[in-house]
Protein backbone atom coordinates (compact mmCIF):
# COMPACT_ATOMS: atom_id res chain seq x y z
CA UNK A 1 0.00 0.00 0.00
CA UNK A 2 1.42 3.23 -1.41
CA UNK A 3 0.21 6.30 0.64
CA UNK A 4 1.23 9.67 -1.02
CA UNK A 5 0.45 12.98 0.72
CA UNK A 6 1.00 16.59 -1.15
CA UNK A 7 3.81 18.23 -1.92
CA UNK A 8 3.59 21.07 -0.12
CA UNK A 9 3.35 18.81 3.01
CA UNK A 10 6.36 16.63 2.03
CA UNK A 11 6.55 12.65 3.66
CA UNK A 12 4.40 12.31 6.43
CA UNK A 13 4.74 8.53 8.11
CA UNK A 14 0.52 7.45 9.22
CA UNK A 15 2.10 5.19 11.90
CA UNK A 16 0.18 6.62 14.68
CA UNK A 17 -0.90 4.33 17.77
CA UNK A 18 -5.03 3.93 18.35
CA UNK A 19 -5.96 5.08 14.82
CA UNK A 20 -6.52 1.70 13.22
CA UNK A 21 -9.65 1.52 15.17
CA UNK A 22 -11.33 4.75 13.90
CA UNK A 23 -14.86 4.33 12.48
CA UNK A 24 -16.77 8.07 13.45
CA UNK A 25 -15.77 9.22 10.11
CA UNK A 26 -13.36 11.90 10.12
CA UNK A 27 -15.62 15.06 11.40
CA UNK A 28 -14.04 14.29 14.39
CA UNK A 29 -11.41 11.91 16.69
CA UNK A 30 -13.26 9.93 19.38
CA UNK A 31 -12.59 10.16 23.08
CA UNK A 32 -9.37 7.95 23.84
CA UNK A 33 -7.04 9.11 21.14
CA UNK A 34 -3.33 9.09 21.93
CA UNK A 35 -1.66 11.80 21.00
CA UNK A 36 2.59 11.90 21.30
CA UNK A 37 3.85 15.34 21.56
CA UNK A 38 7.38 16.55 22.72
CA UNK A 39 7.02 19.48 24.72
CA UNK A 40 8.86 22.71 22.85
CA UNK A 41 9.54 24.97 26.36
CA UNK A 42 10.72 23.29 29.51
CA UNK A 43 8.24 23.01 32.74
CA UNK A 44 8.97 22.29 36.40
CA UNK A 45 7.19 22.26 39.43
CA UNK A 46 9.76 24.90 40.88
CA UNK A 47 8.69 27.58 38.90
CA UNK A 48 5.25 26.63 37.74
CA UNK A 49 2.20 28.53 38.52
CA UNK A 50 -1.05 27.66 38.21
CA UNK A 51 -2.32 28.93 34.86
CA UNK A 52 0.86 29.14 33.23
CA UNK A 53 0.89 27.99 29.55
CA UNK A 54 2.20 25.25 28.28
CA UNK A 55 4.08 24.77 25.17
CA UNK A 56 4.82 21.30 22.27
CA UNK A 57 4.77 20.02 19.49
CA UNK A 58 3.03 16.74 17.68
CA UNK A 59 5.44 14.21 16.95
CA UNK A 60 3.44 11.93 15.00
CA UNK A 61 0.90 12.76 12.46
CA UNK A 62 -2.94 12.42 13.15
CA UNK A 63 -5.18 10.25 10.58
CA UNK A 64 -8.57 9.48 10.28
CA UNK A 65 -9.41 6.92 8.14
CA UNK A 66 -7.97 8.11 5.09
CA UNK A 67 -7.39 11.93 6.00
CA UNK A 68 -4.64 13.55 7.69
CA UNK A 69 -6.37 15.38 10.44
CA UNK A 70 -3.35 16.83 12.64
CA UNK A 71 0.18 16.83 10.99
CA UNK A 72 3.16 16.44 13.18
CA UNK A 73 4.86 19.58 13.76
CA UNK A 74 1.60 20.97 14.77
CA UNK A 75 1.89 23.38 17.92
CA UNK A 76 -0.23 22.06 20.71
CA UNK A 77 -1.08 24.40 23.71
CA UNK A 78 -1.82 23.68 27.51
CA UNK A 79 -2.41 25.10 30.69
CA UNK A 80 -0.78 24.11 34.23
CA UNK A 81 -4.09 22.81 35.96
CA UNK A 82 -2.13 22.19 39.51
CA UNK A 83 0.90 22.09 40.94
CA UNK A 84 2.26 20.86 44.40
CA UNK A 85 6.41 21.56 44.52
CA UNK A 86 8.07 19.69 47.74
CA UNK A 87 10.02 23.03 48.72
CA UNK A 88 11.42 22.40 52.19
CA UNK A 89 9.94 19.04 52.23
CA UNK A 90 7.64 20.12 55.34
CA UNK A 91 4.15 19.96 54.17
CA UNK A 92 4.89 17.78 50.73
CA UNK A 93 6.84 15.01 50.66
CA UNK A 94 6.66 14.15 46.69
CA UNK A 95 5.64 16.88 44.05
CA UNK A 96 2.84 16.53 41.49
CA UNK A 97 1.91 18.49 38.13
CA UNK A 98 -1.35 18.28 36.52
CA UNK A 99 -1.44 19.23 32.75
CA UNK A 100 -4.44 20.00 30.69
CA UNK A 101 -3.91 20.35 26.95
CA UNK A 102 -6.67 22.49 24.66
CA UNK A 103 -5.89 23.68 21.58
CA UNK A 104 -3.94 22.22 18.40
CA UNK A 105 -3.01 25.52 16.31
CA UNK A 106 -2.99 24.96 12.33
CA UNK A 107 -2.57 28.76 11.41
CA UNK A 108 -2.07 32.13 13.10
CA UNK A 109 -6.05 32.39 12.64
CA UNK A 110 -7.08 28.58 12.99
CA UNK A 111 -7.01 26.34 15.73
CA UNK A 112 -8.61 23.25 16.78
CA UNK A 113 -9.94 22.87 20.51
CA UNK A 114 -9.46 19.69 22.56
CA UNK A 115 -9.19 18.68 26.02
CA UNK A 116 -6.34 15.66 26.44
CA UNK A 117 -4.18 14.92 29.36
CA UNK A 118 -1.18 13.07 30.29
CA UNK A 119 -0.90 9.57 30.46
CA UNK A 120 3.16 8.59 30.06
CA UNK A 121 6.33 10.69 30.16
CA UNK A 122 8.74 8.54 28.76
CA UNK A 123 10.97 7.26 30.07
CA UNK A 124 10.58 9.48 33.27
CA UNK A 125 10.75 8.29 36.74
CA UNK A 126 7.66 9.54 37.70
CA UNK A 127 4.25 7.87 37.55
CA UNK A 128 1.25 9.31 35.97
CA UNK A 129 -2.60 8.83 37.45
CA UNK A 130 -5.40 10.45 36.47
CA UNK A 131 -3.69 12.76 34.87
CA UNK A 132 -1.79 13.62 37.47
CA UNK A 133 2.39 12.98 37.17
CA UNK A 134 3.13 12.36 40.68
CA UNK A 135 7.21 13.02 42.03
CA UNK A 136 9.48 10.24 43.18
CA UNK A 137 9.79 10.11 46.80
CA UNK A 138 13.57 10.85 47.55
CA UNK A 139 14.58 8.48 50.08
CA UNK A 140 12.83 5.48 48.28
CA UNK A 141 16.15 4.87 46.02
CA UNK A 142 18.37 1.71 46.47
CA UNK A 143 20.45 3.47 49.64
CA UNK A 144 17.56 4.37 51.47
CA UNK A 145 15.45 1.26 51.02
CA UNK A 146 18.22 -0.74 52.38
CA UNK A 147 19.01 1.92 55.07
CA UNK A 148 15.34 2.36 56.13
CA UNK A 149 13.86 -0.86 55.96
CA UNK A 150 16.24 -3.37 55.91
CA UNK A 151 18.50 -2.22 58.87
CA UNK A 152 15.90 -1.68 60.58
CA UNK A 153 13.17 -4.05 60.06
CA UNK A 154 13.66 -5.71 63.51
CA UNK A 155 13.58 -2.84 65.64
CA UNK A 156 11.10 -0.38 66.59
CA UNK A 157 13.32 2.60 66.73
CA UNK A 158 14.59 3.95 63.38
CA UNK A 159 17.36 5.92 65.57
CA UNK A 160 18.86 3.07 67.71
CA UNK A 161 22.07 3.26 65.75
CA UNK A 162 24.15 6.29 65.74
CA UNK A 163 26.18 5.25 63.11
CA UNK A 164 23.62 5.54 60.32
CA UNK A 165 22.36 8.78 61.91
CA UNK A 166 25.77 10.23 61.09
CA UNK A 167 25.71 8.05 57.69
CA UNK A 168 22.37 9.89 56.76
CA UNK A 169 23.36 13.32 57.73
CA UNK A 170 26.59 13.16 55.88
CA UNK A 171 25.17 10.74 52.42
CA UNK A 172 26.30 13.32 49.26
CA UNK A 173 23.84 11.44 46.94
CA UNK A 174 20.16 12.44 47.44
CA UNK A 175 17.63 12.37 44.19
CA UNK A 176 16.15 15.75 43.21
CA UNK A 177 12.35 15.69 44.48
CA UNK A 178 11.03 18.29 42.30
CA UNK A 179 9.43 17.25 38.91
CA UNK A 180 11.63 18.89 35.65
CA UNK A 181 10.75 18.40 32.27
CA UNK A 182 13.39 20.55 29.51
CA UNK A 183 12.40 21.28 26.15
CA UNK A 184 12.94 17.88 24.18
CA UNK A 185 10.79 15.41 26.94
CA UNK A 186 8.05 12.91 25.05
CA UNK A 187 4.46 13.02 26.05
CA UNK A 188 1.88 10.52 25.42
CA UNK A 189 -1.49 12.45 25.64
CA UNK A 190 -5.32 10.85 25.35
CA UNK A 191 -8.22 13.15 24.89
CA UNK A 192 -11.14 13.23 26.65
CA UNK A 193 -13.49 14.40 24.63
CA UNK A 194 -13.65 14.05 20.55
CA UNK A 195 -12.14 16.54 18.78
CA UNK A 196 -14.16 18.03 15.71
CA UNK A 197 -12.32 19.42 12.83
CA UNK A 198 -12.08 19.63 9.32
CA UNK A 199 -8.61 17.15 7.32
CA UNK A 200 -6.22 19.92 6.77
CA UNK A 201 -4.86 17.55 4.01
CA UNK A 202 -6.17 14.64 1.91
CA UNK A 203 -4.37 11.35 1.50
CA UNK A 204 -4.56 9.61 -1.37
CA UNK A 205 -4.36 5.36 -1.12
CA UNK A 206 -3.48 3.05 -3.92
CA UNK A 207 -2.62 -0.39 -3.78
CA UNK A 208 0.77 -0.99 -5.62
CA UNK A 209 3.37 -4.15 -5.20
CA UNK A 210 7.01 -3.01 -3.53
CA UNK A 211 9.73 -1.85 -5.89
CA UNK A 212 11.44 -4.59 -7.32
CA UNK A 213 14.54 -2.46 -6.04
CA UNK A 214 13.83 -2.71 -2.83
CA UNK A 215 13.46 -6.77 -2.30
CA UNK A 216 12.00 -6.83 1.52
CA UNK A 217 9.97 -9.74 0.82
CA UNK A 218 13.04 -11.70 -0.12
CA UNK A 219 15.03 -9.85 2.50
CA UNK A 220 13.08 -10.62 5.25
CA UNK A 221 13.50 -14.47 4.71
CA UNK A 222 16.91 -14.37 4.98
CA UNK A 223 17.59 -12.44 7.92
CA UNK A 224 18.55 -13.75 11.52
CA UNK A 225 15.88 -13.59 13.68
CA UNK A 226 17.36 -12.94 17.13
CA UNK A 227 20.50 -12.17 18.61
CA UNK A 228 22.22 -13.61 21.53
CA UNK A 229 24.30 -13.00 24.37
CA UNK A 230 28.02 -13.88 24.67
CA UNK A 231 27.14 -17.29 26.32
CA UNK A 232 24.97 -18.07 22.96
CA UNK A 233 21.40 -17.48 25.18
CA UNK A 234 18.42 -16.31 23.20
CA UNK A 235 18.58 -12.06 23.65
CA UNK A 236 16.29 -9.67 21.67
CA UNK A 237 14.21 -10.19 18.45
CA UNK A 238 15.23 -8.63 14.89
CA UNK A 239 11.93 -6.43 14.67
CA UNK A 240 13.96 -3.59 12.39
CA UNK A 241 15.89 -3.33 9.64
CA UNK A 242 17.43 0.10 8.23
CA UNK A 243 18.38 0.83 4.31
CA UNK A 244 21.15 3.20 4.07
CA UNK A 245 24.58 4.22 4.54
CA UNK A 246 26.55 4.01 7.67
CA UNK A 247 26.69 7.84 7.83
CA UNK A 248 23.04 7.70 7.35
CA UNK A 249 22.01 5.73 10.17
CA UNK A 250 24.08 7.62 12.46
CA UNK A 251 23.10 10.78 10.90
CA UNK A 252 19.66 10.22 11.50
CA UNK A 253 20.05 9.11 15.09
CA UNK A 254 22.18 11.81 15.93
CA UNK A 255 19.38 14.12 14.49
CA UNK A 256 16.52 12.33 16.96
CA UNK A 257 18.36 12.53 19.88
CA UNK A 258 19.36 9.40 20.45
CA UNK A 259 23.14 8.68 21.93
CA UNK A 260 25.45 6.00 22.28
CA UNK A 261 26.38 3.47 24.77
CA UNK A 262 29.84 4.31 26.75
CA UNK A 263 32.03 1.55 26.90
CA UNK A 264 33.27 -0.20 30.21
CA UNK A 265 35.70 1.67 32.27
CA UNK A 266 36.10 2.76 35.74
CA UNK A 267 34.61 6.35 34.77
CA UNK A 268 31.97 4.62 33.25
CA UNK A 269 31.43 2.20 36.43
CA UNK A 270 31.28 5.11 38.55
CA UNK A 271 28.71 6.82 36.69
CA UNK A 272 26.34 4.19 36.09
CA UNK A 273 26.10 3.41 40.11
CA UNK A 274 25.92 7.09 40.37
CA UNK A 275 23.09 7.34 38.22
CA UNK A 276 21.26 4.46 39.84
CA UNK A 277 21.98 6.04 43.58
CA UNK A 278 20.72 8.97 42.69
CA UNK A 279 17.79 7.76 40.18
CA UNK A 280 18.68 9.58 37.48
CA UNK A 281 19.42 9.28 33.95
CA UNK A 282 22.27 8.56 32.22
CA UNK A 283 22.31 9.14 28.54
CA UNK A 284 25.30 7.30 27.67
CA UNK A 285 24.86 4.08 29.84
CA UNK A 286 26.93 1.08 28.69
CA UNK A 287 25.05 -1.78 26.90
CA UNK A 288 25.71 -5.15 27.03
CA UNK A 289 27.04 -6.65 24.20
CA UNK A 290 25.14 -9.10 21.64
CA UNK A 291 26.11 -11.24 19.07
CA UNK A 292 23.92 -11.73 15.36
CA UNK A 293 24.96 -14.54 13.78
CA UNK A 294 28.41 -15.06 16.32
CA UNK A 295 29.31 -11.23 15.19
CA UNK A 296 28.96 -8.45 17.99
CA UNK A 297 26.92 -5.29 16.73
CA UNK A 298 28.16 -2.77 14.99
CA UNK A 299 26.46 0.56 17.02
CA UNK A 300 24.23 0.97 19.61
CA UNK A 301 21.72 3.84 20.15
CA UNK A 302 19.40 4.89 23.28
CA UNK A 303 17.63 7.65 24.61
CA UNK A 304 16.26 8.00 27.93
CA UNK A 305 15.12 11.45 30.58
CA UNK A 306 15.68 11.33 34.08
CA UNK A 307 15.39 7.67 35.40
CA UNK A 308 18.20 4.63 35.16
CA UNK A 309 15.88 1.91 34.58
CA UNK A 310 14.09 3.31 31.74
CA UNK A 311 15.33 3.75 28.28
CA UNK A 312 14.79 2.95 24.86
CA UNK A 313 17.54 1.41 22.91
CA UNK A 314 18.42 -0.85 20.16
CA UNK A 315 21.82 -2.60 18.85
CA UNK A 316 22.32 -2.90 14.95
CA UNK A 317 24.77 -4.81 12.99
CA UNK A 318 25.39 -4.22 9.49
CA UNK A 319 24.27 -7.46 6.95
CA UNK A 320 24.47 -8.53 3.37
CA UNK A 321 21.28 -10.39 2.47
CA UNK A 322 22.24 -12.76 -0.73
CA UNK A 323 21.91 -11.29 -4.15
CA UNK A 324 21.84 -7.62 -2.29
CA UNK A 325 24.61 -5.20 -3.92
CA UNK A 326 24.78 -3.31 -0.55
CA UNK A 327 24.73 -3.99 2.92
CA UNK A 328 21.42 -3.30 5.59
CA UNK A 329 21.42 -2.64 8.87
CA UNK A 330 19.64 -4.81 10.94
CA UNK A 331 18.31 -3.94 14.73
CA UNK A 332 16.56 -5.70 17.74
CA UNK A 333 15.02 -2.67 19.86
CA UNK A 334 13.15 -2.76 23.12
CA UNK A 335 12.17 -1.18 26.00
CA UNK A 336 14.21 -0.84 29.18
CA UNK A 337 11.27 -0.23 32.10
CA UNK A 338 13.18 -0.98 35.38
CA UNK A 339 16.52 -2.27 36.71
CA UNK A 340 17.44 -4.22 39.75
CA UNK A 341 21.14 -5.87 41.27
CA UNK A 342 21.40 -9.50 39.95
CA UNK A 343 22.90 -11.93 42.21
CA UNK A 344 23.07 -14.18 38.98
CA UNK A 345 24.55 -12.07 36.37
CA UNK A 346 26.85 -10.03 38.99
CA UNK A 347 25.71 -6.63 38.93
CA UNK A 348 22.75 -4.57 37.68
CA UNK A 349 20.37 -6.43 35.01
CA UNK A 350 17.67 -4.38 33.03
CA UNK A 351 13.93 -5.24 32.61
CA UNK A 352 11.85 -4.71 29.39
CA UNK A 353 8.67 -3.58 28.37
CA UNK A 354 7.25 -6.88 27.58
CA UNK A 355 5.36 -5.53 24.09
CA UNK A 356 8.43 -4.87 21.79
CA UNK A 357 6.38 -3.53 18.85
CA UNK A 358 5.30 -0.51 20.89
CA UNK A 359 9.39 -0.03 21.16
CA UNK A 360 9.92 -0.58 17.31
CA UNK A 361 7.23 2.70 16.72
CA UNK A 362 9.00 4.83 18.85
CA UNK A 363 12.27 4.59 17.28
CA UNK A 364 10.35 4.98 13.38
CA UNK A 365 8.45 7.95 15.31
CA UNK A 366 11.43 9.81 16.49
CA UNK A 367 13.37 9.04 12.87
CA UNK A 368 10.25 10.22 11.25
CA UNK A 369 10.36 13.29 13.21
CA UNK A 370 14.00 14.07 12.58
CA UNK A 371 13.18 13.90 9.00
CA UNK A 372 14.74 10.99 8.51
CA UNK A 373 12.51 8.80 7.01
CA UNK A 374 12.17 8.14 3.49
CA UNK A 375 9.89 4.74 3.31
CA UNK A 376 8.78 1.99 6.15
CA UNK A 377 7.56 -1.54 4.92
CA UNK A 378 5.91 -3.94 7.51
CA UNK A 379 6.96 -7.64 6.11
CA UNK A 380 5.24 -10.38 8.14
CA UNK A 381 7.97 -13.62 9.34
CA UNK A 382 5.01 -16.32 9.88
CA UNK A 383 7.77 -18.49 11.88
CA UNK A 384 8.28 -16.18 14.59
CA UNK A 385 7.21 -17.31 17.89
CA UNK A 386 5.07 -14.06 19.11
CA UNK A 387 5.27 -14.67 22.94
CA UNK A 388 8.77 -15.83 24.24
CA UNK A 389 11.72 -14.36 26.18
CA UNK A 390 14.63 -12.61 26.22
CA UNK A 391 18.18 -14.24 28.18
CA UNK A 392 17.41 -12.79 31.87
CA UNK A 393 13.30 -14.45 31.39
CA UNK A 394 11.65 -11.57 30.88
CA UNK A 395 8.41 -11.95 28.17
CA UNK A 396 8.44 -10.96 24.99
CA UNK A 397 5.34 -10.31 22.50
CA UNK A 398 5.40 -8.98 18.76
CA UNK A 399 3.11 -9.60 15.90
CA UNK A 400 6.03 -10.75 14.22
CA UNK A 401 6.79 -8.59 11.99
CA UNK A 402 9.67 -6.73 10.93
CA UNK A 403 9.76 -2.87 9.57
CA UNK A 404 11.95 -1.98 7.04
CA UNK A 405 13.16 1.80 7.10
CA UNK A 406 14.57 3.14 3.96
CA UNK A 407 16.49 6.65 5.34
CA UNK A 408 17.28 9.98 3.62
CA UNK A 409 19.15 13.01 4.74
CA UNK A 410 17.61 14.64 7.49
CA UNK A 411 15.46 17.38 7.59
CA UNK A 412 13.97 18.30 10.67
CA UNK A 413 10.07 18.76 11.26
CA UNK A 414 11.22 21.29 13.46
CA UNK A 415 14.94 22.16 13.59
CA UNK A 416 13.94 24.84 16.35
CA UNK A 417 13.24 22.12 18.66
CA UNK A 418 15.95 19.97 20.71
CA UNK A 419 15.35 16.30 20.09
CA UNK A 420 17.43 15.27 23.14
CA UNK A 421 16.14 15.86 26.60
CA UNK A 422 19.09 13.32 28.82
CA UNK A 423 21.21 15.98 29.00
CA UNK A 424 19.48 18.73 30.86
CA UNK A 425 20.37 19.57 34.45
CA UNK A 426 18.11 20.98 37.19
CA UNK A 427 19.53 21.81 41.05
CA UNK A 428 16.79 24.18 41.90
CA UNK A 429 17.78 26.27 45.52
CA UNK A 430 21.38 26.47 47.00
CA UNK A 431 23.19 23.92 48.58
CA UNK A 432 22.25 24.54 51.76
CA UNK A 433 18.40 24.50 51.20
CA UNK A 434 19.31 21.15 49.47
CA UNK A 435 20.78 20.11 52.72
CA UNK A 436 18.49 20.91 54.95
CA UNK A 437 15.33 19.57 52.75
CA UNK A 438 17.51 16.38 52.41
CA UNK A 439 17.42 16.34 56.11
CA UNK A 440 13.78 17.20 56.79
CA UNK A 441 12.60 14.45 54.20
CA UNK A 442 14.96 12.03 55.59
CA UNK A 443 13.43 12.32 58.71
CA UNK A 444 9.97 11.87 57.71
CA UNK A 445 10.73 8.53 55.67
CA UNK A 446 11.78 7.32 59.14
CA UNK A 447 9.31 8.41 61.25
CA UNK A 448 6.85 6.96 59.04
CA UNK A 449 8.58 3.94 56.91
CA UNK A 450 11.54 2.87 59.45
CA UNK A 451 10.42 0.62 61.67
CA UNK A 452 9.23 -3.40 61.79
CA UNK A 453 5.38 -2.18 61.32
CA UNK A 454 5.87 -0.43 57.98
CA UNK A 455 8.39 -3.48 57.07
CA UNK A 456 5.71 -5.69 57.22
CA UNK A 457 3.22 -3.98 55.45
CA UNK A 458 5.80 -3.32 52.31
CA UNK A 459 6.15 -6.85 52.10
CA UNK A 460 2.95 -7.85 52.25
CA UNK A 461 1.74 -5.47 49.66
CA UNK A 462 4.71 -6.60 47.24
CA UNK A 463 3.53 -10.28 48.14
CA UNK A 464 -0.15 -9.20 47.15
CA UNK A 465 1.18 -7.16 43.80
CA UNK A 466 3.01 -10.06 42.66
CA UNK A 467 0.24 -12.43 42.93
CA UNK A 468 -1.87 -10.37 41.50
CA UNK A 469 0.16 -9.94 38.38
CA UNK A 470 1.71 -13.08 37.62
CA UNK A 471 4.26 -13.29 34.77
CA UNK A 472 2.05 -14.38 31.17
CA UNK A 473 3.05 -17.59 30.19
CA UNK A 474 5.88 -18.12 27.56
CA UNK A 475 5.75 -20.18 24.64
CA UNK A 476 8.89 -20.81 22.91
CA UNK A 477 7.21 -22.34 20.10
CA UNK A 478 6.89 -20.93 16.72
CA UNK A 479 3.42 -19.71 16.14
CA UNK A 480 2.07 -17.85 13.18
CA UNK A 481 2.17 -14.15 13.05
CA UNK A 482 -0.78 -12.55 15.14
CA UNK A 483 -1.08 -9.70 12.80
CA UNK A 484 0.08 -10.31 8.81
CA UNK A 485 0.95 -6.71 7.28
CA UNK A 486 0.07 -5.86 4.22
CA UNK A 487 3.36 -4.33 3.17
CA UNK A 488 3.34 -0.47 2.93
CA UNK A 489 5.48 1.84 1.98
CA UNK A 490 5.39 5.46 2.74
CA UNK A 491 7.07 7.44 0.48
CA UNK A 492 6.51 11.37 -1.03
CA UNK A 493 5.23 12.67 -3.84
CA UNK A 494 2.11 14.44 -5.42
CA UNK A 495 -1.55 13.76 -5.64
Amino acid sequence: MRILLGAARGLAFLHLIGTAGLALGCDQLPTGQSLWIRLSSPISTYTAHVGDSVHAVLTQDVVCGNELVLPMGTPIEGVVRNKHKVGWGIRHETASLELEFNRAVLSPDSSVVMTARVEEVENAREKVKNGVIHGVISSDTFQGRINSRLIHLPTWNPYSDLGLIVYKATFPIFPEPEIYYPSGTDLRLKTKAPIASPPIAQVSVTYASIPDSVRVEAWAEQLPTRSTTTKSAGADLVNLAFVGSETQVRSAFVTAGWHNADPLSKHSVAHNFYALLNNSGYAQEPMMTFLLNGKPEDMNWQKSLNSYGRRDHLRIWQYTPEGATEPIWVSASTHDNGAVLSVKYKGFVHHISPDIDNERATVIRDLNFAGCVKSVTYVARPGIATITQNATGDPVRTDGSIAVVELKECKPVNPELSASASNASFKPGNHAFRYIRREILTFRNDIWRANIVYGIYDLGRMALVALRHPLPPVDTEAKPAVFAFRPMVVESGTQ
